[in-house]
């Protein structure tokens, strides 16, 4: 077999377990690692593709300039589950084989949503920021029980979300392509419509993928549609959500606050930064070390598979675009 070049573009690599790397490392072939210790940035992605073979990948953006300066590459494998850097017609027509691994972050998002969401209604952020400033603000807030929560998604890290706040007792209403109705039935969720989630729920978190039909999703006209001191939670992606309604619904008090970990143009550095009843978080739903690890590990090997000739264990089809 040929000697492989594989270059893992995310960061880190490694940090949460030996493995992942063993994994690449054990073939004897070219194995290249992030040299800049971050996310990459755009003339970076282009210049460290150019003879890969394999690239291990997480969410910077694959160009059609970066595609076709990869002339040799056979395989793409996400650390992530997120596919909106992907280029996948590209991939098709050039039959380079991409990968994800959807099942090993969906504990990690699903477990900061459930904290987002009592750090939001108890204002712990708000308390803490409070103290440091020499103040002893006791805010009060609200009971997970008290408030309507809506599932915008209800799938791998929704379904995960719902079962960790059964033990609330919540009043849970959920949103999805495809209901799943025995798990409804199951959890006490209630199936509504798009418009009628943000009419009824004054916490709505969102887990759909974003593709061209949910881009902007949540805009004004749903943020407008929610009750007055409603609160909004994104860790899906940052396109989702349209920021400019956004922040005219926070500034006006409709929105009485938001937690959000992904951003169209990522590091953030925007106006929601201005918000004391906004917790921001830096991309950061999977990272916890074992989601992390099982990420890493199931890129590796599905890499390692494809340049293998080896049918990969996690292919993207189409209809996980769709979903």
């Amino acid at each position: 077999m040929n000697k492989m070049i594989i270059q893992v573009m995310t960061h880190p690599f490694g940090a949460s377990g030996e493995r992942p790397r063993h994994v690449l490392e054990q073939h004897g072939w070219e194995i290249r690692y992030n040299p800049y210790g971050r996310r990459l940035k755009a003339n970076e992605v282009l210049d460290l593709v150019r003879d890969a073979h394999g690239l291990v990948a997480g969410t910077e953006q694959y160009t059609p300039e970066v595609m076709e300066a990869a002339r040799n590459l056979k395989v793409i494998s996400r650390v992530g589950v997120g596919l909106d850097n992907i280029p996948f017609q590209i991939c098709r027509e050039r039959e380079i084989v991409v990968t994800y691994t959807p099942e090993a972050p969906a504990d990690g998002a699903a477990e900061l949503t459930v904290g987002h969401i009592l750090n939001l209604l108890r204002r712990t952020h708000e308390s803490d920021r409070s103290i440091r400033e020499g103040a002893w603000n006791r805010y009060l807030g609200f009971l997970i029980r008290e408030v309507k929560i809506g599932i915008l998604g209800v799938g791998r890290i929704g379904k995960r979300v719902v079962k960790l706040l059964s033990s609330f007792k919540p009043d849970l209403y959920g949103c999805d392509l495809v209901p799943d109705f025995e798990f409804g039935i199951e959890h006490n969720l209630r199936w509504v419509s798009k418009e009628e989630l943000f009419q009824v729920c004054n916490l709505v978190t969102i887990h759909v993928p974003l593709n061209r039909e949910t881009h902007h999703l949540v805009s004004s006209q749903e943020m407008k549609s929610m009750p007055p001191g409603s609160y909004l939670i994104n860790l899906a992606r940052g396109g989702i959500i349209d920021e400019p309604p956004l922040i005219e619904a926070l500034n006006s008090n409709h929105l009485r606050g938001a937690a959000i970990d992904v951003f169209e143009n990522e590091p953030y550095e925007g106006a929601l930064t201005r918000f004391d009843n906004v917790i921001l978080t830096a991309h950061m739903g999977a990272s916890a070390h074992q989601s992390r690890y099982l990420m890493e590990l199931g890129a590796a090997e599905d890499c390692v598979r494809v340049l293998s000739a080896e049918r990969p264990l996690n292919p993207i089809s189409e209809g996980d675009l769709a979903r």
